[in-house]
């Protein structure tokens, strides 16, 4: 058993921060140690993987795709196949062959394969994860430690960016001058963050304090970044992880009044950031007939009803819907319709959206039914909550099918696998 097991299952709630951070890295090093050069080179690679994501998309793609041909590579060296054997791995693969033939049978299909065939390099991720990078538990504790160091530096970058030069219509940019950091903090962090709320609400001493006040800084640097539904992504995660795990009422809830506090107190700050998240957000569900996020469900409704066995073909919404929503009122162009389920519809048909649902909630009950099996480890307890939080049908979700939405929900999401599919040995 990982010396840091038992900091995270000891009965009487007492935990030694420092102790437990030593017996961390004495474990990620016994482990490192007993592999040969070349594997352990890799590992180490992998385990920088959240600090190659506050670089830039092109890094971050590179790092994620060297580490699954390299899972590819081992497979067909080493004929180690057994991991093909899990219901999700068995979903993930029928849906991809799905997803190549509604691309060869649209009006598109070279485009189309090509997006259906580079798009599994993000699911194959999630399973060198599980059964290859992430199998020893001794290096998913440091992965864990690796993403929520590399949440706390994004963290200070966006701080710095607010002292220095503020929102940029209500939004925040650094480090990567788009408007996507909040898709780091919400979709690479959320395996931390339900971590440190689980902990917050659930322990006695220093790390419980330390875990509390990590856990509402992110939680605000997530509002700053004025990103509406990744912000919902970690404060609903955080709540639903609190409860999921020994909470203490009275811990919990006074965590979560200092949260709203704490939101409150940064909306009277920035008046701008407030109209984002009430009266803008308001306006924008209620008014169907102004809303600019209707009108884009509804361009990706209307060219779904037409195309509704086959689909339009893996990745063809962004050059085809121009022309299919011409004229069609109370519709709005965006590349993708701002939905998963929904583009699944649009692009891969009924077929499809059946195959990638049951894909989907399939990675939710695999970690799921893990939580239940390990009550006593809190990052098995929690992990279901990470899958359950990008995959939930109603919210506005980025392209399914792209790039750099796909790095950031793909780490986080193959991180809560790797917890939920690690050695028995070690359970």
């Amino acid at each position: 058993m990982p010396h840091l097991d038992r900091y995270l299952t000891n009965p009487s709630g007492h935990f030694h921060l420092l102790a437990g951070l030593v017996a961390l890295f004495r474990d990620a090093m016994d482990a490192l140690r007993a592999m040969p050069v070349w594997e352990r080179g890799l590992h180490l690679f992998w385990l920088a993987g959240p600090f190659f994501l506050l670089i830039e998309r092109t890094p971050a793609d590179a790092w994620l795709t060297i580490v699954s041909l390299a899972f590819v590579i081992r497979t067909i060296i080493t004929r180690d196949t057994g991991w093909l054997q899990s219901l999700w791995v068995r979903a993930g693969f029928v849906f991809w062959f799905w997803c190549i033939i509604a691309g060869a049978i649209s009006s598109a299909p070279g485009y189309s394969i090509g997006e259906a065939l580079i798009w599994f390099r993000f699911p194959l991720f999630a399973m060198a994860t599980a059964f290859w990078f992430g199998r020893d538990r001794r290096l998913l504790y440091a992965m864990l430690l690796s993403t929520a160091l590399g949440l706390m530096i994004m963290c200070g970058i966006l701080t710095a960016e607010i002292l220095m030069i503020g929102h940029q219509n209500g939004r925040l940019s650094w480090p990567y001058g788009d408007l996507v950091p909040g898709n780091y903090v919400a979709k690479v962090g959320l395996p931390a963050l339900v971590v440190m709320v689980a902990l917050a609400v659930s322990i006695r001493g220093r790390l419980a304090a330390l875990s509390a006040v990590l856990a509402l800084m992110v939680v605000i640097i997530s509002l700053f970044a004025g990103e509406r539904i990744n912000f919902l992504i970690l404060a609903c995660g955080g709540l639903l992880a609190g409860l999921v795990w020994k909470p203490r009422p009275a811990r919990y809830l006074g965590l979560i009044v200092t949260g709203v506090l704490g939101s409150v107190a940064a909306g009277y700050a920035f008046p701008q950031l407030a109209s984002r998240f009430s009266d803008k957000l308001i306006a924008g569900v209620t008014s169907f007939e102004t809303s600019v996020w209707w009108h884009t469900l509804n361009g990706g409704w209307v060219v779904a009803r037409d195309n509704w066995l086959f689909g339009i073909g893996t990745g063809n919404y962004r050059h085809m819907a121009l022309d299919l929503l011409e004229g069609v009122p109370f519709t709005k162009y965006d590349p993708h319709p701002h939905n998963f389920y929904l583009q699944m519809l649009v692009e891969t048909g009924i077929i499809g959206l059946v195959l990638g649902s049951f894909f989907l909630w399939s990675i939710i009950a695999e970690c799921f039914r893990a939580g239940l099996r390990n009550r006593g480890n809190v990052m098995i307890a929690t992990a279901f909550v990470v899958p359950l939080a990008v995959f939930w049908p109603i919210a506005t979700s980025a392209d399914l099918f792209g790039q750099w939405n796909n790095i950031f929900m793909w780490s986080g999401v193959a991180l809560a696998l790797g917890v939920c599919t690690s050695s028995p040995a070690q359970k």
